[in-house]
This record gives C-alpha cells, sequence and structure tokens, in this order.
C-alpha cells in the first residue's frame, strides 16, 4: 500500500470514530465523552423502540412487521454522521439477544441491521438528497432505490444468521424474509422523511388563516384516525371498504402542507391504524396477528409511497413558482434603470429635431417613444404581479371622482385609436376612498383589451353606474368575444384564450390577473360577460 494511500486510509478512520472539530472555539475534536454518550443514548432509544416491535405478530420470532429502529437509524447517520453506526450494532444485537436470538444470529443480525442503514444513508448522500424531501428526485431516491434495496440487505442476513443457527427453518424463511422485508421499507418510508423533514427549523406560522387551516387539519386527520382504525367496528362490518377514508387528509396534507405535513399524517395515521389492527378494530382485522399486520403494511407502504411522491412535487412547483417570481422581479427591476435613461434620450432628441426640418425623424423618434412606453407598462405589470405574490402590493388612500377619472382614461386611449370611438353612458355621482392610480390602472387595462379584442369594431362603451352603496363601471366591445368554457380561467395568471388571435395579438396574460387583485382589495368584484363573435363586457363593482 502507497504512503498516500495509507495516509487517506487514515484520514478517512478518524472521519468515522471522531466528532468534527467544536463550533464554539478551541481547535481540538469534540471530547470522546459526547461521542460515547451520543452512541448510548442511539443504542438506548434503539433498543427501546425494538423490543415492542419483537412482540407483536412476529415471523419465526424475529422477523417483525412493525420495525421503528431501521428508520431512526438511517435519519441519526444522515443527520449525525456514518460515525454513529456502533450504535445500531450495538443496539441491534441486544434487542436481539435479549429476545432470545443465540450470539452468533445476534451478531449476525446486528451486521445486517448496520448494513441497511450505512447503504441507505449512502445512496442517499450519493444521490445529493436534502432533508426537506421537497423536490421529486429526493422522494423517489428513497422510495424506488435506498429503502428497497437496503432492506434486502438486512431482511437477507438477518434471515440467513437465524437458518443458520438453527432458529428458523427453511420452509418459513420465506415468509419471515417477506415480513422483515416490508417491516424495514416501512419504517424507512415513514420514520427516516419524518425525522428529516423535521429536523429543519422553518419557523413560525404567522397567518392566521394558516393557523386556522393548521387546526382543521390536525382535527380532521385525528377523527379519521379514530373512526376508520379504532371505532370502525362499532358503526359498520369489519370487510367493508372504508380504507380510502385515509386519502383525502393525506391529500389535503400533501398539497397544503408539504412534505413535513405529509410525513405527519402519515405517521399519525399509521399510529392509528397499527394500534387498530392489534386490537382487532381496523379494517384488517381480519387472521392471525401477523397477517393482520402484513396486509396493513402493504396498505401502508403504497400509501406512503404515494403520497410522498404527491407531496414532493407540490413542494417542487412551489419552489419553481417562488424562483419564477423572484426571476421576473429582479429582470424587472434591472430593466427599469436602462429604459428610463432610454426614453429620457429619446425625450431629448425629440426636442432637438423640432427645431429642424426633420419630420420622418420626429416620426421614428414618436413611434420609439409609444413603443417605450408600452415597455414600461409591461415592466409595470411584471413588477405588480411579483409584489402581489410576495403580498408587498402597495395601496394609497384618497378621493377618487370616478367619473373624472374614467373620462380622462378614455380621453388618453383615444388618441392611440382613431379606429375606435370610446364613448361614456352615465354616470356614478359621488366619490370613493381608494387608490386612483390603481384604479387607473384597472381602467387602462380593460380599455386596451376591449381595442385589441376588437379590430373589426368601432365602437368601445364605457357604463357608468351607482346605487347607495355601490359604483359600477362597465367596458363593452363588439369584438370577437370569449368562449364560454374559457371565460372562468382568463382572471387566473398567465392565462390567454386559445385561438388565432393568440399568435397575432401581443400580450403575457397578466393584465387582468392585476386587475382582479386591485379589485379584490378594495373589496369589489370583477367579471366578464361575452357571446363568442359578438363582444365582451368586463365590469367591476367597488363598495363606496
Amino acid at each position: 500500500m502507497s504512503r498516500k494511500a495509507r495516509k487517506d486510509q487514515s484520514l478517512c478512520l478518524k472521519g468515522i470514530w471522531t466528532f468534527p472539530q467544536a463550533q464554539s472555539g478551541g481547535t481540538g475534536p469534540v471530547p470522546a465523552l459526547w461521542y460515547g454518550i451520543t452512541l448510548l443514548l442511539l443504542t438506548a432509544v434503539y433498543f427501546g423502540t425494538g423490543r415492542p416491535g419483537l412482540s407483536l405478530g412476529t415471523f419465526s420470532g424475529f422477523a417483525t412487521l412493525v420495525w421503528l429502529p431501521s428508520g431512526i437509524a438511517v435519519a441519526s447517520l444522515f443527520l449525525g454522521g456514518y460515525r454513529l453506526w456502533p450504535a445500531i450494532t450495538l443496539g441491534t444485537f441486544l434487542v436481539n439477544f435479549f429476545t432470545g436470538a443465540p450470539l452468533f444470529a445476534a451478531i449476525g443480525i446486528g451486521i445486517g441491521n448496520t448494513l441497511e442503514a450505512l447503504v441507505c444513508t449512502a445512496i442517499l448522500k450519493h444521490e445529493s438528497v436534502r432533508p426537506e424531501l421537497d423536490s421529486l428526485h429526493d422522494i423517489l431516491a428513497l422510495v424506488l432505490v435506498a429503502a428497497p434495496l437496503s432492506a434486502l440487505i438486512s431482511a437477507t442476513i438477518g434471515v440467513s444468521s437465524l437458518w443458520l443457527g438453527g432458529n428458523i427453518a427453511l420452509s418459513s424463511a420465506y415468509a419471515a424474509w417477506g415480513a422483515w422485508w416490508l417491516g424495514d421499507v416501512i419504517s424507512l418510508l415513514l420514520l427516516t422523511p419524518l425525522l428529516l423533514t423535521w429536523s429543519r427549523w422553518l419557523g413560525p406560522t404567522r397567518s392566521s388563516k394558516r393557523l386556522i387551516e393548521l387546526g382543521l387539519f390536525s382535527a380532521c386527520v385525528l377523527v379519521i384516525g379514530l373512526f376508520l382504525f379504532l371505532r370502525l367496528s362499532h358503526f359498520m362490518e369489519k370487510t367493508a371498504p372504508t380504507t380510502y377514508l385515509a386519502f383525502p387528509p393525506l391529500i389535503w396534507a400533501a398539497l397544503r402542507f408539504g412534505p413535513r405535513g405529509a410525513t405527519m399524517a402519515l405517521v399519525v395515521l399509521s399510529s392509528f391504524a397499527v394500534v387498530g389492527t392489534i386490537l382487532g378494530v381496523s379494517p384488517f382485522s381480519i387472521g392471525s396477528l401477523g397477517e393482520r399486520l402484513f396486509f396493513l403494511q402493504g396498505f401502508m407502504t403504497i400509501t406512503a409511497a404515494t403520497t410522498l411522491i404527491l407531496a414532493a412535487v407540490t413542494a417542487e412547483r412551489c419552489a419553481l413558482e417562488q424562483r419564477k417570481d423572484a426571476f421576473l422581479s429582479m429582470v424587472s427591476h434591472e430593466l427599469r434603470t436602462p429604459l428610463t435613461s432610454l426614453h429620457g434620450y429619446t425625450q431629448l432628441l425629440q426636442r432637438q429635431f423640432a427645431r429642424s426640418d426633420s419630420p420622418r425623424a420626429l416620426h421614428a423618434l414618436a413611434i420609439m417613444e409609444t413603443q417605450i412606453r408600452r415597455l414600461s407598462r409591461l415592466i409595470a405589470d411584471l413588477l405588480d404581479l411579483s409584489n402581489i405574490r410576495a403580498g408587498t402590493l402597495t395601496f394609497t388612500e384618497e378621493t377618487v371622482d370616478m367619473d373624472t377619472l374614467v373620462r380622462e382614461a378614455a380621453e388618453q386611449l383615444q388618441q392611440t385609436t382613431p379606429r375606435h370611438q370610446i364613448t361614456i353612458e352615465g354616470n356614478t355621482v359621488g366619490t370613493i376612498v381608494g387608490d386612483q392610480e390603481r384604479f387607473g390602472q384597472v381602467l387602462n387595462n380593460l380599455l386596451t383589451n376591449a381595442i385589441k379584442y376588437s379590430p373589426g369594431s368601432e365602437r368601445i362603451i364605457i357604463h357608468l353606474t351607482s346605487t347607495a352603496e355601490y359604483l359600477t363601471v362597465s367596458v363593452q366591445d363588439f369584438g370577437m368575444g370569449i368562449p364560454t368554457t374559457e371565460q372562468g380561467k382568463i382572471f387566473e395568471r398567465f392565462y390567454r384564450v386559445a385561438g388565432k388571435h393568440r399568435q397575432t395579438t401581443a400580450g403575457l396574460g397578466i393584465g387582468l390577473s392585476i386587475a382582479q387583485q386591485i379589485i379584490e382589495h378594495y373589496e369589489g368584484k370583477l367579471w366578464v360577460e361575452s357571446v363568442e363573435g359578438q363582444g365582451s363586457t368586463f365590469s367591476f363593482s367597488l363598495p363606496r
């Protein structure tokens, strides 16, 4: 062996047996005493959680379907490092030796369980799995690779050790192997994700709506767990197909609370299920205890895998949405500075060419200024969209004369569209309190859309009506209209009605979404009435 190889091996062994340097100062390693205490605590936890499992419907006395230590071991190695492996070996040996396994078999089982934890952790580390388990890649690495392969190692070595020691007959080895493998897999799919996802503190929930939803969700999980797995026999036959009742709270957890909520819901329901099955009052209460637990754990394995995948996909989508919003906000901010400079220089050139006889140059500069203003509005919309997503969209409170605001918006846009005649019918009589600039933004969006989507029409009518409690503004065009199937989607972000005009008409599909958020901020309502081929009427009402 070369000197470099011996040095690398020495460093590797040193990394296994010692903690890294202390974080609170000093240059030496963490005292070995703390390492020993950590091993003893993990051994005690392993032993304390393993003994009850070996008393629940075991196959051949040692293969159990409720084996909590596997999930705890992998989470411990993943978070604390490979150096904790002696605790797994010692804990497994003790729990099996005191259960009645011969010395040789107890040692073999200890080696198998240790290799299981090491292999599972190594696979997760190799695949760069994060403790948050917030991506589909992370969950698939655990569900499809790490858990089944590592459990196979433990089950094979454990059953082989018992068979060689004369504790298991060959005829019963297959059933014991299946129970052993399934018990380890369900532990890896329930406890490992639970411990990993809850090892990171994400901060308290501050939203009152979020707290209310969390309370309702917790109550739902408890009620369904009690009814489905502990009290069901009082209401209906045990054979009734009611296990589907477990899925609504799990789907709720995956979609709304991510991997952390999903893992907690899975563990709570699984705990109810195991207790109910042992007592004989759950839907899985037919046959011997071992058979009951076998079918239950098979059901929970599939349920856990499905729920974790759904939670990961949801979390991944939320993360992508956040990154997209951050990107749009950054790009919008970066574009505003050069665009402002470009607008200033364009106005300067207009003033200079105004003194000379250059109509073509003035016309070109006028087109430039129009496009710059259009781009400025687009960037402003993107910034507003980012602020809405972040909950930071600002509003000012002032007295607004809606009749005057509508008239000014109509006059301004009339100059940009000689083909359309914008008329105003009615009035609102009075004022309201709100943000005049934001109300103008809503009006400009509705009028601009009316112009864009009625190229063959000549009229656009603004209807103003009011009551003692509400004022209403409606923008009516006589253009292409919106299909009935599309009308419920047009206020969604980035949604545009399908059709030939989609390729020929500019837009990102964010204006109506922003307008709806502004109106809803003032407890108003924005809606559309449209007939395809005859035109559309967009209306909003605001309380006085």
